[in-house]
């Protein structure tokens, strides 16, 4: 994982072989007008410099970009030639680096940075970058917002997407929701409501504002004090009527509802229907059994 190191500039060696062709006097120009005006905002991405295989050995553990630095041993730029360059004419002295003593985990770093300033990555792509930095080389969050100059908020809500259900983490990668509108969908708890949400975003065109208030709306439906009124219920209201429970008059069981019939039958006769039903039905001959 990255160390964050303030390095003397005089200890920062361009990358041999630069990922761009050619660095223009306006591209420095607009960083060297930021760097005068707030500084520094994203550290570079460097490795330690070594001449030999016994001076790697030396500077392999947990202090040894520390102690490289110390002893005013060189980094060689991994990402950040740009910013390098414009230091000299602001000047800096030092800059903020992210110093990896893997290199390619310092190049895995570099696309994923990369991917991030240009917007070129979806979140749901961020959020597994962060995932494997996490799980395969054991980066704490800290060390990831620092090497991407990134909140812990904007980390966990990419991790969430990566991490979520597939549905909603398929339509971010496909780019038929966007972060807000995943982010809200993700906050209901109930997967069915969840699969409505995401249908009203990507049919329907729900922004996140939207679906917030649906939500909202939803989970006040859901909610029921202690008397079992709603929420916002005035006070002095009639309560609602307690819920009709259709059960069967043959057998007198309220069970497989949804196979339950009606027969028509004029109210005039209807006490002398249920006389003769109460009298023959198998409720009445069970309870004669008894």
């Amino acid at each position: 994982m990255p160390v964050l190191l303030r390095i003397p500039r005089r200890q920062l060696l361009p990358p041999p072989e630069p990922m761009r062709v050619a660095i223009t006097d306006q591209m420095i120009d607009e960083l060297v007008e930021s760097m005068r005006a707030v500084g520094q905002l994203v550290p570079l991405i460097v490795t330690l410099s070594f001449n030999n295989a016994d001076e790697r050995d030396s500077y392999a553990g947990a202090d040894g970009a520390h102690n490289w630095c110390a002893t005013r041993g060189l980094f060689e730029v991994i990402d950040g030639h740009c910013r390098l360059v414009a230091a000299e004419r602001v000047p800096l002295e030092a800059l903020d680096c992210s110093v990896f003593l893997d290199v390619a985990e310092a190049k895995h770093a570099m696309m994923l940075h990369a991917g991030i300033i240009r917007n070129s990555f979806t979140p749901y792509e961020e959020g597994r970058q962060f995932v494997e930095l996490s799980n395969k080389h054991g980066w704490s969050i800290d060390d990831i917002c620092r090497t991407f100059n990134r909140s812990e908020h904007y980390i966990n809500t990419r991790v969430d997407i990566a991490t979520g259900p597939e549905n909603v983490a398929r339509a971010v990668q496909e780019r038929t929701i966007n972060l807000a509108q995943a982010t809200q969908i993700l906050k209901a708890k109930d997967e069915g409501f969840q699969v409505y949400l995401l249908d009203q975003a990507e049919v329907h065109g729900a922004t996140a504002r939207t679906l917030e208030v649906m939500r909202h709306n939803h989970g006040k439906d859901l909610a029921v004090d202690a008397t079992g009124a709603r929420p916002g219920t005035p006070a002095g209201s009639v309560p609602p009527p307690p819920p009709v429970v259709h059960e069967c008059v043959w057998c007198g069981e309220a069970k497989d509802v949804e196979n339950l019939r009606q027969l028509e039958v004029h109210w005039y006769h209807e006490r002398e229907v249920r006389q003769v039903l109460d009298s023959v039905s198998v409720l009445k001959l069970n309870k004669a059994s008894a």
